[in-house]
């Protein structure tokens, strides 16, 4: 996966980080409420509770009814968050407490300390007095006892909070599981909607279209679905038809300008081999005659006159040369490319001087008049390119067939191809690539085993 991801992983992270940092926020939210919700509780739980207590204090000791007290106290161990209650006298000693277990102790050795720091303090009004260690777990009161002889004591209570605390964290501790539960699930859900529903789709169909696009495919695959992705792979799907449709007319047209050029070349090449290359031979006849009547009656103009027929029987054969190259005889035979591409050997090797040969291991018919022409064309263009751009001492000329394909390879051993030519960007190439796809062949341009250049043409063979 590269960076940045793509949409279907990066849009369920955020929906993820996102949600869990709310669900974080959340559950200290309704901790701090809860634990709020609860002091208020305990706080107004302590006051009811001291008041009570001082008021009966009062009652009970002015009836000298101390021992019935400490069993009213020790009752009131029950109370919920109380996790001590005691009677202090002015001197801050222990008369009586909810446990039975510090009368006559300083209060100050007892877990009534922080409540007793709050009774020595002045206090003009009779009321709860109530603070909190810094974990808020305990909450402390001191109320005040009119105990005779004008001394006062102190109703001193503590309120444990611990449990209310640990139960409150633990809700909202399972809260935020089953939240962060619930959005982990989402945003799979996300991820699985934009993979399966958008992303793999437009995978499928980006596939298709680049497939269609480098000519592996004809066709662009239509993706279900109602939504916008299948739109639009029904659109490339309608494009790719029409584009097909366009190229396909565009190959037909094409393939009927190649004929009816190849036509012309042909009715061009029989003109001058049935019309010029008559009148030629004609004239030639007639020269012939004249060198004869000049040799008895003008011996001195005999020789201009032979000079004059030679001129002219170079002509037949730069015509007759010519109107081969234009209308090749006997391509529609099953043995004429064989026979044209000897004969294009032939004359090449007559008229420049370079070393040209064929060579074919196997007979090779080709039926197609089509494809015989084109192979024929390209090796005709191929020998010309060598003469013009790589100076060979020879070019061979080969045709075989390998694997249900015509092969035809054309190699020189001359300087190879020049650097403006090196890419197979040349007019001559470019003609060449594209007569073969026509018949649906292929073009290779490389370096040939002698040094040269080695052009290669590949056609399917025709049944």
């Amino acid at each position: 996966m590269s960076f940045p991801p793509p949409v279907r992983y990066y849009a369920p992270l955020l929906v993820l980080v996102f949600g869990l940092a709310t669900t974080w926020l959340d559950y200290e939210i309704n901790v701090a409420n809860d634990l709020a919700r609860n002091f208020n509780d305990v706080a107004a739980q302590a006051h009811v509770t001291g008041a009570r207590l001082a008021k009966l204090a009062e009652r009970q000791l002015a009836r000298s009814e101390l021992a019935m007290f400490e069993d009213d106290l020790a009752a009131w161990a029950d109370e919920p968050w109380m996790k001590l209650a005691a009677l202090v006298d002015s001197q801050g000693v222990v008369i009586a407490d909810s446990n039975k277990s510090w009368a006559g102790h300083p209060v100050k050795d007892t877990a009534l300390a922080p409540a007793m720091k709050l009774a020595v303090k002045r206090n003009p009004e009779p009321r709860q007095r109530e603070t909190r260690v810094p974990d808020q777990a305990m909450v402390f009161g001191a109320y005040p006892v009119v105990m005779g002889n004008g001394r006062t004591g102190w109703i001193l209570v503590v309120f444990d909070r611990t449990d209310a605390e640990t139960q409150a964290r633990v809700d909202a501790g399972g809260q935020l599981r089953w939240m962060a539960a619930a959005i982990m699930l989402l945003c799979f859900c996300l991820w699985a909607a934009l993979h399966f529903g958008f992303a793999d789709r437009l995978a499928r169909l980006t596939r298709s279209v680049r497939e269609f696009g480098e000519g592996s495919a004809v066709t662009v695959e239509s993706v279900p679905g109602g939504d916008e992705v299948h739109e639009l792979s029904v659109a490339f799907t309608t494009m790719g038809r029409r584009l097909a449709e366009r190229d396909a007319e565009r190959v037909r047209l094409e393939r009927e300008i190649l004929h009816t050029s190849e036509t012309e070349r042909r009715r061009i090449g029989q003109d001058l081999h049935d019309d010029i290359g008559q009148r030629l031979t004609a004239a030639s006849l007639a020269t012939m005659g004249l060198i004869t009547a000049l040799e008895t009656k003008a011996p001195e103009l005999a020789p201009q006159a032979e000079n004059l027929c030679g001129q002219i029987r170079q002509t037949i054969g730069a015509v007759r040369t010519l109107s081969h190259g234009l209308a090749p005889m006997g391509l529609s035979d099953d043995d004429g490319l064989m026979n044209v591409l000897h004969e294009l050997a032939v004359s090449t090797a007559r008229s420049t001087g370079v070393r040209c040969v064929f060579d074919c291991s196997a007979p090779v018919s080709v039926s197609d008049a089509a494809v015989a022409g084109t192979l024929y064309r390209i090796a005709q263009e191929a020998v010309n390119n060598a003469l013009k751009h790589a100076a060979p001492g020879e070019i061979r000329i080969g045709l075989d067939r390998s694997n249900g394909h015509l092969v035809l390879v054309v190699e020189d051993d001359g300087d190879g191809l020049p650097e403006s030519l090196a890419a197979g960007s040349g007019i001559g190439f470019q003609v060449m690539r594209h007569r073969a796809e026509l018949v649906g062949g292929k073009i290779d341009i490389g370096s040939a085993p002698a040094g040269g250049t080695r052009i290669a043409c590949t056609i399917p063979s025709p049944v």
